[in-house]
């Protein structure tokens, strides 16, 4: 998770740039770039981090809309991208500035919702409801579609974003212009301990070492530029690993508590009801009827 400004190559045919990625080209980082991004996750799962937030997802399909100089990553859970299958797993994403469409084109009444929309998206967006299901199939068809072709299709998706309305603001409202290109690398380091440890007991002071600060300052920086505590953002990493557990592995509740790090099984029940709004078991059992129903 190297921290990075991500340079996008466009097609000097092409006013923006469209790609598809799967297998090993999924690994993500921590980055930022000035376009806006529209992105496609296509069957696979993991950990998403758009600005202030965290959420753990496993969807057949997965949209965002990412403003400018947001910056965001999205962690592969391992099983999605294995050499068996990796093939099944994909994300389509567009690149492009307001401007892509030519100097003064949002600037028509006819624009003025998508123009809202590109504006809203500096917080992060995630498309959900029927317009998610309306729309992916236009992305999936960007990156095969002749250049004129990709124009008429991204105004489409950007058409029925804006006048459907269904999606959720993802960041807080306070984040943004809170966060500065420099905190790249240190923010980087305190994600990449936390997700390399979080399995285990760790204490502030060695994630405070790992950002070269001191236990009072770390807690006092970490609260300013994510807009939560480090252990609240501890909490949503373990607790969404937990929920992937309770779904694929026939282990007890304890079993899981002490994989996610915790060595208190009360504790774990009041953290995972306060991030998942139920119990670990009625969670497990809600998810296993849904499939049941599905199958049936």
């Amino acid at each position: 998770m190297k921290p990075i400004l991500r340079r996008v190559t466009i097609n000097p045919q092409c006013s923006f740039s469209v790609r598809r990625d799967a297998g090993a080209a999924l690994v993500n980082n921590w980055h930022y770039h000035p376009e806006i991004e529209l992105l496609l996750i296509s069957q696979s799962g993991g950990t998403q981090i758009i600005g202030d937030k965290t959420a753990t997802l496993y969807t057949p399909h997965h949209l965002v809309l990412i403003g400018p100089y947001l910056p965001h990553t999205f962690i592969h859970d391992e099983k999605y991208i294995t050499p068996e299958v990796a093939h099944k797993t994909t994300a389509t994403v567009a690149h492009f500035f307001e401007d892509s469409f030519g100097k003064g084109f949002m600037e028509l009444p006819e624009m003025t919702a998508i123009k809202e929309l590109l504006s809203i998206s500096k917080y992060g967006l995630q498309i959900v409801g029927k317009t998610l299901k309306k729309v992916v199939p236009m992305m999936q068809k960007l990156p095969e579609a002749s250049f004129t072709e990709r124009m008429l299709l991204l105004m489409q998706i950007l058409h029925h974003i804006a006048d459907e309305q269904e999606y959720e603001v993802i960041t807080s409202k306070g984040f943004a212009g809170t966060y500065s290109t420099n905190d790249d690398e240190r923010i980087n380091k305190i994600y990449q301990y936390t997700f390399n440890n979080f399995h285990r007991v760790i204490k502030i002071e060695e994630v405070a070492a790992e950002a070269n600060l001191a236990k009072e300052s770390f807690c006092r920086y970490f609260k300013q530029k994510i807009r939560k505590t480090y252990l609240q953002f501890l909490m949503e990493i373990r607790i969404g690993h937990a929920c992937r557990l309770l779904i694929e592995k026939d282990w007890s509740v304890a079993e899981i508590a002490y994989a996610c790090g915790y060595n208190n099984i009360s504790n774990f029940h009041h953290q995972f009801k306060k991030i998942a709004g139920k119990s670990p078991l009625l969670y497990q059992e809600e998810h296993l009827k849904k499939i049941s129903q599905h199958a049936s």
